[in-house]
């Protein structure tokens, strides 16, 4: 669960920006958040803030530069202004903060607080080279202790605590992991292709509702056909899918508190299964096509049209992040889509029946009408609207509506 999102100077967000994803001062994040805006009012902006501070925290250690300063874009008129993120969140079922600050050339700062029955507990705070473990996190000093010596000035602790699962900060690091998912940037045929024969490979359960979720958004699509798995892999990823599939059943028959410590076994299990089917596809490709009505010869994705690639792309993410929980957030959710396509995507997050694990989706539109949609359910919902707007002096602004 995500609660809330702070970002200052990054892009056009120069003064800091909050978005809030309670309603009101309750504890409990809406489902769907959707943020509105005319075109070049910062939208993508804000989509990106979110993808950038996921990116930092698993790829600072391994993806920047060791002899350069942190990968940020600060807003052009303030180039030397530091840039800071700052996250509240749920974690394996408890209330975290963190946050970091950057600038040219260092990590200037860099925080993670628990707050357990509304009480903050310091995890670790870092003012450039000096880290503070928290008095409650006594226990997990060697853990958090032994990195300080190994964290470059330009990288985040978290960032290496999670690559070397240091215990005390697992929980924060899994959760950019594997709870948040940006969709931003423009649509690539073939990263949707993989994805999505990804998704289709793990059930049969998976390609039938993906497929009437086609077929109900009326595109002429009747079938998807996609390759047997690599007889070098096949057996591999079969034996995966039976260990995920038996967490799952011991997951919903749990009594015994053993729930986190599954759901890590789980998920390093679907990161693993993620990672052999990347390596299958690409040693001998997706080998995805689609069956349109009354046309004989499947389609290469590459054939289709925007608005089928705009559907194809964001399925599987939100398939996933439904089955999973997760928090997915989706620039322009109706590029190409007519706002009743898309407004039945949002709906899977409003309705319960279809969201029972607490899937929160964040969604940017330009489109009027689609907020007006969600507007009409809200009161039954729980939809929050924020409107983003274009300054006079060239920054973004987010508001509550």
């Amino acid at each position: 669960m995500l609660r809330s999102f702070q970002v200052t100077n990054h892009r056009s967000l120069a003064e800091r920006q909050e978005l809030r994803l309670t309603k009101g001062n309750g504890p409990v994040a809406v489902p769907v958040t959707a943020i509105h805006g005319e075109a070049a009012a910062g939208k993508t902006n804000l989509t990106d803030a979110l993808w950038q501070m996921r990116d930092a925290v698993l790829h600072s250690v391994t993806g920047w530069d060791p002899y350069a300063g942190p990968v940020r874009t600060p807003h052009l008129e303030f180039p030397d202004r530091p840039s800071e993120f700052v996250a509240a969140f749920v974690a394996e079922g408890e209330p975290y903060t963190y946050g970091f600050r950057l600038d040219n050339a260092d990590v200037t700062a860099e925080w993670l607080h628990a707050h357990p029955r509304s009480r903050k507990r310091i995890v670790f705070e870092r003012s450039g080279e000096q880290i503070k473990i928290g008095p409650m996190f006594e226990a997990a000093r060697y853990g958090i202790a032994a990195l300080v010596p190994l964290v470059r000035p330009n990288a985040l602790l978290l960032s290496l605590a999670g690559q070397m699962y240091a215990d005390a900060l697992v929980p924060a690091y899994r959760w950019f992991e594997s709870m948040l998912d940006v969709q931003h940037g423009p649509a690539d045929p073939d990263a949707i292709a993989r994805r999505l024969g990804s998704h289709l490979s793990r059930s049969a359960h998976n390609v039938a509702r993906l497929l009437m979720l086609l077929r109900t958004a009326e595109l002429g699509i009747t079938d998807l056909l996609i390759a047997e798995n690599d007889s070098m892999y096949a057996d591999y990823l079969r034996e995966l899918d039976a260990d995920i599939a038996g967490i799952g059943m011991q997951l919903r028959s749990d009594n015994g508190g053993a729930g986190v410590l599954l759901e890590r076994e789980s998920t390093n299990l679907k990161a693993a299964r993620d990672a052999l089917y990347a390596r299958m596809v690409g040693r001998r490709g997706v080998g995805l096509t689609l069956v349109h009505e009354g046309i004989g010869r499947p389609f290469d994705i590459r054939d289709e049209s925007s608005a089928t690639l705009s559907l194809l792309r964001v399925l599987p993410t939100m398939l996933d992040a439904l089955d999973e929980g997760r928090v997915l957030v989706v620039d322009d959710i109706g590029a190409h889509l007519p706002a009743e396509r898309a407004d039945r995507l949002i709906q899977l997050f409003q309705n319960p029946e279809t969201n029972s694990r607490g899937a929160q989706l964040i969604f940017t539109t330009n489109s009027r009408a689609l907020i007006d949609r969600g507007n009409s359910r809200a009161t039954h919902t729980h939809t929050a609207v924020w409107q983003i707007r274009r300054t006079g002096r060239g920054t973004s602004e987010l508001a509550s509506v």
